[in-house]
């Protein structure tokens, strides 16, 4: 077990700026020694997530061969969100939820959210993205996330539980599958701006919260717009 401190300041507007301890566990399956993964990648279904608070331009290399692989991307701001890789056609579905307040918080970012191709993006539209489990210290929609911490108050984001159980649940209402057949594969947060930012899938999670137990949904939870 690997214990760090992380503190996350910004001068950027947020609805609270406030400074958190995270613990992380590294109990998790590894591709190598310095890569943390939350799971093997052999299930049925794999979900990645990534979220933040600045949103921005952030780029997914699918470099991993894993199967029917499902992404959620999180962010307050505007997000440009494109999948490229030598196994993007292992992609599913693209969901994106956030607060959508305007311009991404760095220089040159989008002012719209955005997905490519977009034939793969759902944009689950704010206020409608409410959470399928509510840990009482995350807002109560799903706006963005920006640490690992479990069991302290994320200052108007979500807890990165929140946030894997949404897309979790976003993922098996779109695939037609229940919990057992879909693990969280990788999970990267930061608080700063995508700017931009190309992530490949082997590079690893920053952390690995636990999925909540769902029920299996017959349908989506949620208004959603495929983006054009």
């Amino acid at each position: 077990t690997l214990t760090t401190t992380i503190s996350t300041t910004s001068t950027s507007t947020r609805p609270t700026t406030r400074t958190t301890s995270v613990t992380l566990s590294t109990s998790t399956t590894k591709a190598t020694s310095q890569v943390q993964l939350c799971s093997s990648g052999t299930a049925a279904n794999n979900l990645v997530v990534f979220a933040n608070y600045e949103g921005g331009a952030l780029t997914i290399n699918v470099d991993q061969n894993i199967p029917n692989i499902y992404i959620g991307v999180m962010a307050y701001k505007a997000m440009q969100i494109t999948v490229m890789g030598n196994f993007a056609n292992n992609v599913r579905r693209v969901f994106v939820s956030g607060r959508n307040s305007g311009a991404a918080g760095c220089t040159g970012g989008p002012n719209i959210t955005s997905v490519t191709p977009s034939n793969l993006g759902t944009i689950i539209a704010y206020p409608s993205s409410v959470p399928v489990v509510n840990t009482g210290i995350g807002t109560g929609n799903m706006v963005c996330a920006y640490s690992c911490s479990l069991a302290s108050w994320q200052g108007g984001c979500n807890t990165g539980d929140e946030v894997a159980g949404f897309f979790a649940s976003q993922a098996m209402a779109a695939g037609g599958f229940a919990q057992s057949a879909l693990s969280l594969y990788l999970y990267q947060t930061t608080y700063y701006c995508w700017s931009p930012t190309t992530f490949s899938l082997s590079g690893g999670a920053s952390c690995c919260p636990s999925v909540p137990t769902l029920a299996t949904p017959t349908t989506s939870t949620t208004t959603t717009t495929t983006t054009t």
